[in-house]
């Protein structure tokens, strides 16, 4: 039974501080801590609405065990040298090393594990790392500005560490998240639905309809490429199938990748979405996560290089997640 009211406002934990500007690529790299910095603007004005609802706390810094979680030990300990350098590439062209670049990425994947182990605790109903979902990063690489996955990571801790026995993966990054459903192919207890710009025409050339999983997990993957040019009305019907694939799995807990790089503008991606499809994707998964699992969701950013479009998607997951602003409708009107 649906345990969500619209007169029901709900808690949600925000991780948000000036340790999310760190993660940011130099020379002009779409990656950058202006994405972040649009977004909290705003944050700022929601949170000051939804005071009773909304609380915004600092990123914490994840440790090597907790990297270790999805990461090998070579790789960690590759991009700590790296680090130390502040010169080079991890993954060329794509994502340079700067100064510090391991703390930046501790803090992406720490911010996501907060948001997991406060969920859990019950101490929010929902949680937000909008510099999180970094979902390029394999086991032993860095990939496509991404350097930890914190995604995986978090994922891994919530089977591995805290014993769920199955979890989904939401994905509506215009980008497939490779490193994610790659490294959880074969694993029938994560449970991934991924709505993105076909693999043909857009970076990493991944996602076809015919990938559902390997071995023991075969089944437990949807993949629902979409054309370039791809709009709200056909993300809409594709994120319905991704739904009821989520529906159906039970999950104990979602995980949400709330990109924003399918969004109309984008440099680097060819979709047409407008802000409408983050609010509809995020209330169709918020009442899900009421019905199948009290409510726990983990979401997180990940894409977006035009500011103003990150600005508008990321606040619409947040209005969606907090439901502040239709329990506020529903007290005025009681």
């Amino acid at each position: 039974m649906l345990t969500l009211r619209l007169s029901d406002a709900c808690r949600l934990g925000i991780c948000y501080g000036l340790e999310s500007r760190l993660y940011s690529f130099p020379g002009g790299h779409p990656l950058n801590r202006f994405r972040a910095e649009a977004f909290g603007k705003s944050l700022s004005n929601i949170a000051a609405e939804c005071e009773d609802t909304i609380t915004i706390l600092r990123p914490r810094l994840a440790g090597v065990d907790d990297l270790r979680l999805f990461h090998t030990d070579e790789y960690i300990e590759q991009v700590r040298r790296a680090s130390e350098s502040g010169t080079g590439f991890l993954d060329y062209p794509d994502t340079p090393t700067f100064p510090g670049v391991f703390e930046a990425a501790s803090y992406a994947a720490g911010g996501s594990l907060e948001g997991l182990d406060l969920v859990l605790s019950r101490k929010y109903d929902h949680f937000f790392n909008p510099i999180g979902g970094l979902h390029h990063a394999a086991r032993g690489r860095a990939s496509g500005f991404c350097v930890f996955n914190d995604a995986a990571i978090s994922i891994a801790r919530a089977v591995d560490v805290f014993g769920l026995k199955r979890v989904a993966y939401v994905d509506i990054d215009a980008h497939h998240g490779d490193g994610v459903f790659y490294g959880f192919e074969s694993d029938p207890r994560i449970v991934i639905a991924d709505v993105h710009e076909d693999g043909s025409s857009l970076f990493p050339g991944s996602g076809g309809a015919n990938e559902t999983g390997k071995r023991k997990g075969v089944g437990s993957k949807l993949n629902l490429p979409l054309p370039a040019g791809s709009g709200d009305s056909e993300f809409i019907e594709a994120f319905d199938k991704a739904a009821a694939f989520i529906d159906d799995a039970r999950p104990e807990f979602v995980f949400f990748q709330c990109g924003a790089d399918g969004l109309d503008g984008d440099p680097l991606a060819h979709l047409r979405y407008s802000a409408r499809v983050h609010a509809y994707a995020a209330k169709r998964l918020h009442e899900l996560a009421h019905e199948r699992c009290t409510g726990r969701i983990l979401a997180m950013g990940g894409g977006g290089y035009d500011s103003a479009n990150v600005d508008s998607a990321w606040s619409a997951v947040v209005r969606e997640l907090s439901n502040c602003h239709e329990a506020k409708q529903s007290a005025r009107s009681d």
